[in-house]
């Protein structure tokens, strides 16, 4: 037995979840002098005995059991479990669990130690229990993590699939003679890990509930039907039915039968199906299109999903500018190709943790970076592209006026004139400037200022080329007394550039109007 090693055992079916989940065990902190494997279980026929293959493989004195779609967020977490196995007589640790007896074994339902952010596939939401002190013993935990110091056997021949092998290890550990513990959890920040979890049917869990009161009826437990098999059975009838209505492509009623059944009772096909149709809905109304119209698109979008929910969370949970920068930077690449849109990446921002304000402020940052870029770049129209795939109270006050900016091109280039707004400059926070000064300039023509101060917004316009589409657009969207305005512009350009030059004779017009 090494007693300077961990390992990281994982029973995996999902490759791209395998993935991400070991992609946060590459960000730990490991302590000077240990060293960390893992090993991946494909194929077991069984949680318990994929556990015991890879237990019997390594010589790791500690062993962390963990499901593939649960990412570690404590970088901290093996120096804080040799903290804890310090104490000898604790053989097992979780991250959550149960310090309460029940004598119908539902832990699941009322877990009450520790915490985790978890996700049940369209929210994100924080489990934080509010018993325990700083290490609480408790008599089981949940297999989302399970880390130990002493190798038992896992039931493999009782508990022969992917339910209640935790709670049965939990009474293992403590019939041998362990302590089995899991740390507190006051505050968000102390969670250790992330369980993207999905929804779970508890057909398999309810029957293996009933196995567990069985085999451990002389510790008091004692099996009683609470409804659940029954209740999975008329929502499974339901789901099936609304899964069928989607696939033959009636969104409308599919929308409609979502909402009726209610967000608690989908399951995590349906959970999808839900994402997709919502986040359809909202790109056609934004954007005037969508990249899913046909309901045999939807594994793709799961694919889509998927990765953009492990990149945004990356970029929220990343300790380093560079693990954001490299999140954002695969984000991109799928913007880029038309793979995804600014909506897909708002909608999945806001289901995929539990503080989405935090993570969408930085995409927002990131997004207008990125259209500043191509502004710089002379690429304005691509900075539309990317404008137009948020609504104007989602792409800010920066995006907002350059948007307007560019509305004001496309008139300017129709009727070929010369210079252009964008040939002020192709900076957009000087951009940006120019049109709030724009703006107060034309103020002191609408409330009616001394001549004497004309001069110069005549100079500042001339200087930098507005043309009457910039200005028309200021009239008619940020000046309230518009006839005032107009009468003082027809008189500034009479002055200027006599009574029958263009712009006199057009603000007079509107003057009158």
């Amino acid at each position: 037995m090494n007693k300077y090693k961990f390992c990281f055992i994982i029973c995996a079916n999902k490759e791209r979840f395998l993935e991400e989940c070991l992609w946060y065990i590459d960000q730990l902190s490991v302590p000077e002098g240990y060293e960390c494997e893992r090993m991946v279980i494909r194929d077991a026929k069984s949680m318990a005995s994929g556990y015991n293959m890879a237990m019997t493989k390594s010589d790791a004195k500690y062993k962390i059991y963990l499901h593939q779609d649960t990412f570690i967020l404590n970088q901290n977490m093996l120096p804080d479990l040799l903290d804890l196995f310090a104490d000898h007589e604790i053989g097992m640790v979780g991250v959550v669990g149960a310090c309460d007896f029940s004598a119908g074994a539902d832990y699941t339902l009322n877990w009450d130690v520790g915490g985790a952010e978890v996700s049940v596939g369209i929210n994100s939401h924080f489990l934080i229990c509010e018993k325990g002190t700083d290490r609480t013993d408790v008599v089981c935990i949940d297999g989302v993590l399970m880390a130990t110091q002493y190798d038992l056997p896992w039931d493999e021949e009782t508990f022969d699939g992917w339910d209640f092998y935790d709670i049965s290890q939990s009474v293992n550990f403590l019939q041998a003679g362990f302590r089995v513990v899991v740390p507190c959890v006051r505050i968000k920040e102390d969670i250790w890990v992330y369980h993207d979890k999905g929804r779970s049917a508890y057909d398999a869990w309810e029957r293996y509930r009933k196995i567990f009161c069985d085999k451990y009826r002389s510790l008091g437990y004692e099996y009683s039907d609470i409804g659940l098999l029954k209740m999975n059975e008329e929502l499974n009838n339901q789901r099936n039915q609304i899964f069928k209505v989607f696939q033959a492509g009636d969104f409308d009623l599919t929308n409609e039968l979502l909402n009726r059944l209610g967000e608690d009772d989908l399951d995590l096909r349906l959970c999808y199906v839900a994402l997709f149709l919502s986040i359809r809905s909202e790109e056609i109304m934004t954007i005037g299109r969508s990249s899913y119209s046909e309901a045999r698109e939807l594994d793709v979008f799961i694919e889509e999903f998927d990765e953009l929910k492990f990149m945004c969370r990356r970029m929220y949970f990343g300790s380093t500018a560079a693990v954001k920068d490299a999140a954002w930077q695969k984000v991109r690449e799928r913007l880029d190709q038309d793979r995804i849109t600014m909506k897909m990446i708002w909608a999945t921002v806001f289901v995929c943790v539990g503080e989405p304000n935090r993570l969408w402020g930085e995409v927002v940052g990131r997004y207008e970076r990125e259209v500043c870029t191509l502004i710089q770049q002379g690429n304005i129209f691509g900075a539309e592209h990317l404008l137009l795939q948020l609504d104007k109270d989602k792409r800010g006050k920066l995006g907002n006026v350059l948007l307007i900016l560019i509305g004001v091109l496309h008139r300017e280039l129709e009727k070929q004139v010369s210079p252009t707004v964008f040939d002020v400059s192709l900076d957009p926070g000087e951009l940006a400037q120019h049109f709030i000064q724009m703006k107060l300039y034309l103020r002191r023509l609408e409330f009616g200022l001394p001549e004497q101060t004309w001069m110069e917004v005549y100079e500042y316009f001339k200087r930098t080329g507005v043309s009457d589409y910039m200005i028309l657009y200021l009239l008619q969207n940020n000046i309230f007394y518009k006839e005032e305005c107009c009468r003082n512009l027809s008189v500034l350009f009479t002055k200027m550039e006599g009574a029958d030059s263009m712009r006199a004779r057009l603000f007079a017009g509107l003057a009158e109007k």
